[in-house]
């Protein structure tokens, strides 16, 4: 009996340390899986912005608007003749 009662009591332990273990590893899972959530959220946040802003590109880029504001703000003309100059080889 006296030998069963230090066997006991550190089984007792060993399971306390177990428990104490599987407490940790859950808390430490659901803080890995919020970080992963918000990063998710982040990603999506981002893809929608980078969207955006090629969106914004394109139509700043556009041939049509460039035309616009070079005849409009800047005073260009189309020329009507055109003097191709090269070199002779």
């Amino acid at each position: 009996m006296t030998r069963r009662v230090p066997v006991l009591l550190g089984l007792l332990a060993l399971n306390l340390v177990s428990a104490i273990a599987v407490v940790e590893s859950t808390q430490k899972t659901r803080e890995l899986f919020y970080e992963l959530q918000s990063a998710r959220l982040t990603q999506d946040q981002l893809a929608s912005e980078w969207a955006q802003i090629q969106l914004e590109d394109s139509a700043w880029a556009s041939p049509d608007r460039v035309a616009q504001i070079a005849r409009n703000k800047l005073g260009m003309i189309q020329p009507h003749e055109y003097v191709v100059l090269g070199a002779n080889p």
